[in-house]
């Protein structure tokens, strides 16, 4: 499937704020996407790391943060601090165009998420492989109702035996019904194919479960008991249909048609050709035409636009079997492309990253798969704005395309800010890509402390309490000559629109310790937010506390 989601290098990363006395990290740590291999890999690069923590790799469906996701390996952060990691990306998440990705560590309550566009870009040089052993995962392949069941399974505990149950749906398979046993020897992927158990037949949805009788090793599934509900409709020995069908963008011609091309489609099968509005993948969408597979696998179609859509910037196109065992979708820009012939046009998603700030004056950027021929307008704004209707700094060439490095000067009206949304669109064609970054001096890359900006982010920690009357904190990498106001409200607040209790001064930055009073209003509350918010600038910090005297 083509991927084409543009946003790129969001970096996110969170630390559990503590309670009174435990310890926690003294910056944040977070990690960036360096490089992805379609389906296949994902390395990336970690930022103030804890020392010596065991970190769990999960990932998940776009917007899950890859909570309770699939456990992709393990990594040990060694010195701490910057570090880079490669893992494989679930094969049960492979057709997906947004993947999230987690860090969590064993102990210590850190981690860090991101997500990444599941398609081909950057690098994954110096990326250390996680150690994936005994963190399987199992896909579904084929099913043959109340029959068999087609998995493959990746990254299973070698020289162990595995038990297999099958249960109830919704019991992940726990105290299933036994069905085989099996030890596997080498760490490549396997396929196999299991018996439905007598006494689940008629069931509509079941789990399988892969259980280590070595180990603390557990994986599962669950999946639908329906003939061809994943594409596959026999067992392994009818060379059964696997995989998944996707379809690319090849050309356009503005209003009037799209061409595509499909990959591993299944063979002899009767599908609608779906079009619609951007976001809805397509599903109910305007009804183009039927056509048939033929020979399946990889073949070239030119669909018409319906005038219904004409003159919308972005169309979502889909192939959906007749019987809905199968579907793919994408979606295209609704301007003309590679002169309407087939192939030879730009391909892909135009990228870019930020390589140096020079904080408050410039912010140096490096492209990836720009267009050629194509006018740029630059634009900077407010965080969180994408650059939408920002502050048009300049306008580039893209010249022959691809990667090339441009400076720019960051706008008067934006100094102070703590981070700056960069847009980059140009003029024709509805092409564009943004990003974000901190507005402080970038050592790395210049080899200087620059003009001495801070870099960070500002934390604090709860020292001392005395129940109802005070609390006593200490900073961590406070920038230097901020007045912060210091609010407190209800737990779960943040402090956000807390009560005013004074206004200090940063001073020096860095360290410092400071003790203030607790507003009568918030007297006999068990626990309280409390937050320290910078006057201009855009710095804040926060944390919580219990009200009670301690020590």
């Amino acid at each position: 499937m083509s991927k084409k989601t543009l946003t790129f290098l969001v970096i996110i990363g969170l630390v559990l704020i503590s309670s009174v006395f435990t310890v926690e990290a003294s910056t944040v740590p977070t990690f960036s996407i360096l490089g992805v291999t379609d389906s296949e890999k994902v390395t990336i690069k970690t930022y103030n790391f804890p020392a010596n923590r065991d970190f769990i790799a999960r990932m998940g469906e776009f917007g899950t943060k890859g909570i309770n996701g699939i456990v992709v390996g393990s990594v040990n952060s060694g010195a701490g601090g910057s570090l880079t990691f490669t893992f494989d990306i679930p094969l049960e998440l492979g057709p997906l165009e947004l993947i999230a990705i987690r860090l969590d560590s064993t102990t210590g309550g850190y981690y860090a998420y991101n997500w990444f566009t599941n398609a081909d870009f950057g690098t994954h040089e110096g990326g250390i492989a996680a150690d994936s052993e005994g963190t399987g995962s199992i896909n579904v392949l084929s099913v043959k109702e109340d029959e068999l069941v087609v998995v493959r399974g990746r990254n299973f505990p070698t020289d162990e035996t595995i038990q297999v149950l099958m249960g109830e749906e919704g019991t992940q398979g726990i105290d299933g019904v036994p069905v085989t046993t099996f030890t596997w020897e080498t760490d490549v992927d396997f396929i196999m194919e299991f018996d439905i158990p007598d006494s689940l037949t008629g069931q509509d949805e079941l789990s399988i479960r892969f259980e280590s009788l070595e180990s603390d090793f557990a994986t599962y599934k669950d999946f639908f008991n329906t003939t061809g509900s994943y594409g596959g409709i026999g067992s392994i020995s009818d060379g059964y249909y696997t995989g998944v069908p996707t379809i690319s963008i090849l050309s356009v011609v503005e209003d009037e048609e799209v061409t595509i091309r499909t990959y591993n489609y299944p063979a002899g099968r009767d599908f609608k050709l779906l079009m619609g509005l951007m976001g809805t993948k397509g599903i109910g969408g305007i009804q183009v035409t039927t056509i048939n597979s033929g020979a399946g696998g990889s073949f070239v179609e030119t669909f018409e636009i319906p005038a219904e859509l004409a003159g919308e910037y972005q169309i979502a196109i889909r192939l959906e079997s007749l019987d809905g065992y199968y579907y793919s979708y994408n979606w295209f820009y609704n301007n003309t492309t590679s002169g309407g012939t087939v192939p030879g046009g730009y391909t892909g998603i135009p990228t870019f990253t930020i390589s140096d700030v020079v904080m408050d004056d410039t912010v140096t950027i490096e492209t990836n798969n720009f267009p050629a021929g194509y006018d740029f307008k630059v634009l900077m704004g407010k965080m969180g704005t994408q650059g939408i209707d920002g502050i048009e700094v300049t306008t580039i060439d893209s010249g022959s395309g691809g990667k090339f490095s441009k400076t720019f000067d960051i706008p008067a009206a934006l100094a102070g800010d703590y981070q700056i949304a960069i847009r980059l669109e140009s003029t024709s064609g509805g092409f564009y890509a943004f990003n974000w970054f901190y507005n402080n001096t970038a050592g790395e890359g210049s080899g200087t402390d620059g003009n001495g900006g801070y870099a960070g982010i500002p934390t604090f920690t709860i020292t001392s309490v005395v129940e109802d009357t005070s609390v006593s904190i200490t900073t961590n990498n406070f920038p230097a000559g901020y007045d912060f106001k210091v609010l407190m409200g209800e737990m779960g607040t943040q402090g956000v629109g807390g009560v005013l209790v004074t206004t200090i001064d940063s001073g020096d930055g860095g360290s410092f310790s400071k003790t203030f009073n607790i507003p009568a209003s918030l007297a006999g509350n068990a626990q309280i937010s409390i937050r320290l918010e910078t006057t201009s600038g855009g710095f804040y910090a926060y944390n919580w506390f219990y009200n009670n005297t301690n020590p």
